[in-house]
């Protein structure tokens, strides 16, 4: 058994059935069932037009709407009449509905109909009378309101449309269809779901089912789109209708709503069509925790039933008077269920019996005689588990027809066989059988289906159909054995061939479609003519071909044909040269072209061309491409032109060389501009070598370039104008040492040779004066430069200074120690950065450079650090002071009774303890006692604070307690004096411990 809770807009419900929590569904908090749109209609989940004859052409015409009790009430609705005779509409007011929620008894009175949290759903039968006389073709009735609710199988919100059709020109006072299934079910996703709608005839005439399109498209009663994967015969993919009993499945695998619409044409004894109803419904896919019960796949016969023939279908034919039983077994997935069921059995099969065993599974029996006056009978069982507040529910019909026996005996013929073409039309199989068989018999297939008269090679299978005439009273059969022949001659699908006029020839097969037989032959349609089995392009009239394959085995030859169509190729030329010099005029690529290429083609290569022109000034040479574009299916055509360009003769451009005096020999060739050739030669005021100018020999002035050009190019030149610069002098390189300490000297005056002034100084230190101050800068090398005019180089000298570093003893310090302290370094208490193995001198003698609290006098001490010359000593102090040291005693014990006075904890330590020390242990220490009646033992710590740098000092006691005795408390014995003796101590308060003496 399932448990779960079920949500109804935003309240809580919680499932009860026998007692324990079940459920059927979630996310009913969701079962806002309808989007939003007007709200004229977008709370109609569907509904049925359906009519009953009154007498003298008056009908009673019912239009039934389902609304979502969430919605808005009902408003009055129009129906439209339809036919030859005119029309007519006629509007409805609302009446009181009739509530058809699929809640449980117990909780209808929570149903958003009547103002609970359960989603309910009401049905309004608008109703009217009118007259219909007969017309010619009949009456369409029809209903079209606007907007429905989004639902996963059609495209947008467009209206719902109904109709039913009234061919009382051919039956008069007709009562159409009527539907006892009057719900708007909610069903489980991806679980099988079985649907009957119960449709209800009159007597004599028979129905069928058929799934159509919904309709509605903006408000008429055109089609509406489906969303893909979704049709008006497939509303959910998997949808399976009995066109006899309206049986329907399916598998719903998305939550949402899905709409269904299906057809009920009705037809009289002589199979004359008098009408037809629709019913457009929506039905709603949840998640479910519980499984819906499952329907029998069909009605099974019980014990000996003479007179009836099951035929399939749920369909039963019975002998007027014959009684027979049959029975259905319906189960549910979840064993805990409790099936019940409900059908028109009583009204629709007077004195019929119902008998109903088990629970789960759960048989229904139906028992009857056949009765012509009640015939046919299409009897819905519906089934719920019982649930609650929402039933799981499904429906199957059961149609019933009763007959009288025929005239005469029935003649079904004898039995035959016949061999047909899988590619022949369809034949009636009736004139296949032997003898004169009687007509309007029964057709039943291999699988033992239902079998129309006709049999379609294209989607019959071979084997044995059974021809029945007669009915349930008295009925024969023959068979009909149909098989194929062996080879039906195949000339494929006709096709088309799209040929480029430059193509190589092709086989006129290649362009048929399907497997077509490679024996047939191949003719033009216009003539008649035969024609070879290739079609060359470049020599063959495109037109249509016909293919041939002869018949064989009975079968008829069988023809396809290929339409040909020769598009011209494009032309574009052959392929050709173009030579130019590259500082030449532009030229034609297109007339460097051969043969006679079309015009309107375009150019791409190396560059970017421009009205197919050539321009060496801006292109690069190569293969330059010229394509045509082919009408489909010719590929483009394309021609090249391959280009040759004459390079001109390249001196470069004119540049200027400004060289130093003192500079080595440059090359002319790199002052020269742009990308001159390699080469050339050279003329100027003095002769040139190698392509050199050398400052030191040669005159300056204009040197002249010259590169040979190749024919039609003229010789390049281009000139270097020499311009030589005189050098500058920064003298020679010098040292310089000093000391650390002392004072500023002159670097230029270190300097060698004859250096010119006003140069400028750099080095390791910032210069300022030429001066270098050994307080203020680092030694090192130093450079002394001399601006050169460009293109001369600075001319630079270097001066190397040497320093004496200077003795370091630090800066002055202090050091403060404890008396009962360890050594401490005076080193360590200088200032700044001393250096070591200086000598210490003081107030007492200095080992190690360390002061011993124990053995030294504080006071002043000196470092001294030796220095070289000429640099003196340097020296610094340490002045050091000397702390008392507390003093908190020795440790102690302190042995006390549990119940003794306080104590001392001072007076437990040894030694001279300092008085005002602080006390710490088990138990918080006020003014120094120990008191057993109120702190625990344990060891007590006593801390003397320290004046920096020396520490606190500290000492313990040890407390132990020593538990008193107890001899518990006062008590009072009486005692008769004759009684027997009795313990003094039971006597006692307490609890005296054992052991004690009696006084």
């Amino acid at each position: 058994m399932a448990f779960s809770k079920l949500h109804a807009l935003g309240r809580t419900v919680s499932l009860f059935r026998h007692g324990a929590l079940r459920g059927w569904r979630l996310l009913l908090a969701g079962v806002v069932l309808l989007a939003a749109g007007p709200a004229a209609a977008n709370h109609v989940l569907g509904g049925n037009i359906t009519y009953t004859c009154l007498g003298g052409n008056n009908y009673l015409v019912n239009l039934g709407l389902f609304y979502d009790c969430t919605g808005n009430a009902a408003i009055p609705q129009t129906l439209n009449f339809t036919s030859a005779c005119g029309t007519q509409s006629v509007t409805i007011t609302p009446p009181t509905p009739v509530e058809v929620s699929q809640i449980c008894p117990s909780q209808l009175a929570n149903s958003t109909c009547n103002g609970g949290g359960l989603q309910g759903v009401n049905l309004y039968n608008f109703q009217t009378t009118v007259n219909l006389p007969p017309c010619p073709g009949g009456w369409l009735i029809s209903y079209v309101v606007c907007c429905r609710a989004l639902t996963l199988n059609l495209v947008g919100q467009s209206g719902t449309y109904i109709d039913a059709t009234l061919r009382n020109d051919l039956a008069p006072c007709v009562n159409s269809p009527q539907f006892a299934q009057n719900s708007v079910p909610y069903i489980c996703v991806g679980q099988p779901f079985s649907f009957n709608f119960g449709a209800v005839a009159a007597s004599g005439q028979h129905l069928q089912y058929t799934l159509i399109g919904a309709r509605g498209f903006a408000d008429t009663q055109a089609a509406i789109n489906y969303q893909a994967g979704y049709s008006g015969t497939m509303p959910v993919p998997g949808t399976t209708l009995d066109p006899l009993s309206g049986q329907m499945s399916f598998t719903p695998s998305v939550t949402g709503k899905y709409v269904f619409v299906v057809r009920i044409d009705q037809y009289d004894a002589n199979g004359v069509l008098i009408g037809s109803v629709m019913r457009d419904i929506m039905l709603i896919a949840m998640p479910c925790t519980s499984a819906p019960p499952v329907v029998p796949g069909f009605a099974t016969l019980v014990g000996s039933n003479p007179g009836v023939l099951n035929l399939g279908n749920n369909t039963i034919e019975v002998c007027n008077g014959a009684p027979f039983c049959f029975s259905l077994t319906f189960s549910d997935p979840d064993a805990g269920d409790v099936l019940a069921v409900t059908s028109q059995a009583a009204s629709l099969m007077p004195g019929s019996v119902v008998t109903v065993t088990g629970t789960n599974p759960m048989t229904v029996q139906v028992c009857w005689t056949g009765d012509i006056a009640h015939s046919p009978v299409n009897l819905l069982l519906q089934v719920n588990d019982g649930a609650c507040p929402i039933m799981n529910t499904a429906t199957a019909g059961v149609t019933i027809t009763s007959v009288i026996p025929l005239t005469g005996l029935p003649n079904p013929g004898t039995n035959s066989t016949v061999q047909v073409c899988p590619t022949a039309t369809a034949f009636s199989m009736i004139g296949q059988l032997n003898g004169a068989p009687n007509p309007n018999g029964h057709w039943t297939g291999p699988n033992l289906a239902p079998h129309g008269p006709q049999f379609d090679p294209a989607v019959d299978p071979p084997g044995v159909y059974t021809y029945m005439v007669g009915n349930a009273c008295s009925n024969a059969s023959a068979t009909l054995t149909i098989s194929f022949t062996a080879n039906a001659p195949d000339a494929g699908t006709s096709g088309t061939l799209n040929l480029c006029g430059s193509a190589a020839p092709v086989a006129l097969i290649s362009g048929l479609g399907g497997t077509p037989d490679a024996t047939g032959t191949w003719t033009r349609q216009s003539t008649g003519a035969t024609v070879p089995a290739n079609f060359d392009p470049a020599t063959g009239t495109p037109g249509v071909f016909v293919y041939t394959v002869p018949g064989t085995a009975g079968c008829p030859s069988v023809s396809s044909t290929v339409t040909v169509t020769v598009t011209p190729a494009a032309n574009a030329g052959t392929n050709g040269t173009l030579s130019v010099c590259a500082n030449g005029a532009a030229a034609s690529l297109f007339a460097a072209l051969g043969g006679t290429p079309a015009v309107g083609g375009a150019w791409s290569g190396p560059s970017p061309v421009v009205g197919g022109m050539y321009n060496p000034a801006s292109m690069n040479p190569g293969v330059y491409t010229y394509t045509l574009a082919g009408t489909a299916p010719c590929a483009n055509a394309t021609a090249t032109v391959t280009v040759t360009r004459q390079a001109v003769p390249n001196a470069g451009t004119n540049g200027t060389l400004t060289i130093c005096a003192s500079a080595a020999p440059a090359s002319l060739f790199t002052s020269l501009g742009g990308s001159p050739a390699a080469g050339g030669a050279w003329s100027g005021p003095s002769p040139v070598t190698g392509g050199m100018y050398d400052p030191a020999t040669m005159n300056p002035g204009v040197y002249t370039y010259t590169v040979t050009g190749t024919a039609p190019c003229a010789n390049a030149t281009a000139t270097v104008t020499v311009t030589r610069q005189a050098a500058p002098v920064a003298g020679t390189n010098g040292t310089l040492s000093v000391c650390a300490n002392g004072a500023a000297a002159s670097l230029f005056a270190a300097l060698g040779g004859t250096p010119a002034v006003g140069g400028a100084w750099s080095g390791p230190s910032p210069v300022t004066g030429g001066m270098y101050d050994p307080a203020t800068m680092n030694p090192g090398v130093y450079t002394y430069t001399v601006a050169g005019t460009a293109p001369c180089a600075n001319a630079t000298a270097t001066v190397t200074v040497t320093r004496q570093a200077a003795p370091v003893a630090g800066t002055n310090g202090t050091l403060s120690v404890c008396a009962n302290g360890a050594a401490a370094s005076l080193f360590a208490a200088l200032g700044g950065t001393p250096a070591v193995g200086g000598a210490w001198s003081g107030l007492s003698p200095v080992t190690g450079g360390m002061y011993d609290p124990a053995t030294m006098n504080p006071g002043v001490y000196t470092y001294t650090v030796a220095g070289i010359a000429p640099c003196a000593n340097a020296t610094a102090t340490v002045t050091v002071s000397l702390q008392a040291a507390p003093d908190a005693g020795g440790n102690g014990t302190l042995t006390l009774c549990a119940n003794g006075a306080a104590s001392n904890l001072v007076n437990a330590l040894t030694g001279s303890p300092a008085v005002g020390g602080a006390w710490s242990g088990p138990s918080p220490v006020t003014g120094g006692m120990y008191d057993p009646a109120t702190m625990n033992p344990g060891v007590y710590t006593y801390t003397v604070a320290g004046v920096a740098p020396c520490a606190n000092a500290t000492a313990t006691v040890t407390v132990s307690l020593q538990a008193a005795p107890d001899a518990g408390g006062n008590g009072t014995l009486t005692l008769c004096a004759n009684g027997a003796p009795s313990n003094l101590a039971n006597a006692l308060t307490g609890s005296p411990a054992v052991g004690g003496a009696w006084s």
